[in-house]
């Protein structure tokens, strides 16, 4: 178990799995979700503007619900959900394909793959953090 900060209130909890909610939160969370999912049923293709309005349910929320793929955009995202690593636009989710499996092949060699702005991207995106050490002879 490890000590995780709720993405509701922002205190600190021990996280036994894969939540990103305190217990505390986990049921009102879960109310808000379904109050998106059930205006979403009715009104197909809304968008997040929208569906705050008259949820009620903050955009922070709704953004957080798409990055955890329990939502998706439909259509043109126009540019709400981006990639973390690339910047490359989304419709759900933390990463786009190819950020995904270079990042699980890297993640697997053992590199760290750190997030960037896209100003500061080269085509050296996933070296840029890792520091090269000359080999020192011990003759």
């Amino acid at each position: 178990m490890a000590n995780y900060e709720c993405q509701r209130c922002y205190r600190m909890f021990q996280r036994v799995g894969i939540e990103n909610v305190c217990p505390v939160c986990a049921p009102l969370d879960e109310v808000d979700f379904r109050k998106i999912k059930e205006f979403l049923t009715e009104h197909p293709g809304a968008s997040s503007n929208e569906v705050m309005r008259h949820t009620g349910v903050s955009l922070r929320q709704i953004k957080r619900y798409l990055k955890e793929e329990r939502l998706e955009i439909v259509g043109d995202n126009k540019g709400f959900l981006r990639c973390e690593i690339c910047g490359k636009p989304l419709n759900s989710g933390r990463f786009c394909d190819f950020c995904y499996k270079e990042g699980i092949a890297r993640e697997i060699k053992g590199v760290k793959v750190t997030p960037f702005s896209r100003l500061n991207e080269d085509k050296h995106r996933y070296t840029r953090e890792i520091r090269y050490r000359k080999k020192e002879n011990n003759d």
